[in-house]
């Protein structure tokens, strides 16, 4: 159940930001394949921080929105 509330976060902030109301994001959708170039990823990432007051490791390259909930998923189990 979480892990669908971050999903739901996570399409939310890519949405907003990046202006893709109209595409339904899936966990196997690929970032790039959305428009997401580097830049984009880490203006995400630093969102998704903010979001849910984590950190994620600089060095992540998320490539599809599943990798993203990962990587938020895994920094909030390390922040309890």
């Amino acid at each position: 159940m979480a892990e669908e509330s971050t999903f739901d976060r996570i399409v939310s902030i890519l949405k907003d930001q990046e202006g893709l109301d109209n595409v339904d994001l899936k966990p196997d959708t690929k970032l790039s394949e959305v428009g997401l170039d580097s830049m984009s990823t880490v203006e995400a990432v630093m969102a998704c921080e903010d979001e849910f007051g984590i950190e994620i490791d600089p060095e992540a390259n998320p490539q599809t929105v599943q990798e993203f909930v990962d990587l938020v998923d895994e920094q909030l189990k390390n922040k309890d």
